[in-house]
């Protein structure tokens, strides 16, 4: 294994640790190594213990901002609908003119919150002002009034704010696990020195010294990865085409919360051979309705050379 990603980190070290384990052993009294002044196995052991709970905040964190991001979605298209709603029933009641031209815009899903939000508080204003000249409008099936949409967007207002903070958490919690990858990393180049200061080529200390980067190498070729919801356990359900290089020696599945891969924050899922069967099924990032999750497939070799496959993104449907 070799250090590529943030995924990468606890399969190397989890080579690293017995290396270091049976280097200090092999020492003896000469030993036990420390790098750095104070780096021993032991603190390293426990960057482990941190950087597995540091990775774990960070898809917490990102869980949070997925979250939001799904309910701020919902109440947005819910919102504009009943302002498309509120413009029609006015038109079809035949109101005064200047109620007609009053009428808010309709927005678009994707703008920011004042383009949103600007129109929305027009909305209120205007069926305000409408009802009271005239009577109480309740719109659709549902029952829709006045009170609704001032209690919706009030949420709405409030979840632009938890969006916000949920991107903060996530840019701390990033911070902090980048802090621990770096002392990781910085120890396990200056482990590789010290291996190679106290041991000669040859020996078995020596020769089986883990990497840190890739060797030198071609590229292996991808697979082809797809998605779909199963709507029994919500659940994502991926397949992948097999694999036609000889030089791929292992798969690793990879995702982040939200419709885009970040190959900052990956995790990593799962790890398969090349003969293993081809599908995979979990919960990662569905956790409420409207979340969605983004799937790589990628394919390494004995050097550590890897190549990513197309992104697969799968969205847990509203209502589920």
């Amino acid at each position: 294994m070799a250090i590529t990603g943030p995924g990468s980190y606890i399969p190397t070290l989890d080579e690293f640790i017995p290396h270091w384990t049976l280097a200090n052993a092999a020492l003896g009294v000469a030993g036990p190594i420390v790098v750095g002044g104070t780096t021993s196995l032991a603190i390293m052991t426990g960057f482990r213990a941190t950087l597995l709970t540091q990775q774990a905040a960070v898809e917490t964190a990102r869980n949070g901002v997925e979250n939001a991001r799904a309910l701020l979605e919902e109440t947005k298209g819910r919102l504009l609908a009943i302002l498309n709603q509120f413009n029609a029933r006015l038109e079809s009641e035949g109101a005064p003119q200047r109620f007609l031209d009053m009428r808010p815009k309709a927005f678009s899903i994707s703008s920011g919150m004042g383009k949103i939000v600007q129109p929305l508080d027009d909305l209120v204003d205007v069926w305000t002002r409408y009802e009271s000249e005239f009577s109480e409008i309740s719109l659709g099936t549902a029952g829709v009034i006045l009170g609704d949409v001032q209690s919706d967007l009030a949420d709405l207002k409030a979840m632009y704010g938890t969006a916000g903070g949920a991107d903060m958490a996530v840019a701390m919690a990033r911070a902090q696990r980048n802090e621990t990858q770096e002392k990781i990393y910085t120890a396990l180049k200056q482990y590789r020195k010290r291996i190679e200061s106290d041991f000669q080529e040859g020996t078995a200390i020596y020769d089986t010294l883990p990497r840190l980067t890739p060797l030198p190498g071609a590229t292996p070729d991808a697979v082809e990865l797809s998605g779909a919801y199963g709507p029994g356990e919500a659940e994502s359900t991926l397949e992948w085409s097999a694999v036609t290089d000889a030089s791929v020696t292992s798969l690793e599945l990879r995702a982040t919360t939200g419709p885009e891969f970040d190959a900052e924050d990956e995790s990593l899922l799962a790890t398969f051979s090349p003969a293993d069967p081809r599908t995979w099924t979990g919960t990662f990032g569905l956790g409420v309705p409207g979340a969605m999750a983004s799937f790589k497939m990628f394919s390494l070799t004995a050097e550590g050379n890897e190549h990513g496959s197309n992104k697969a993104t799968v969205q847990r449907p509203y209502g589920t």
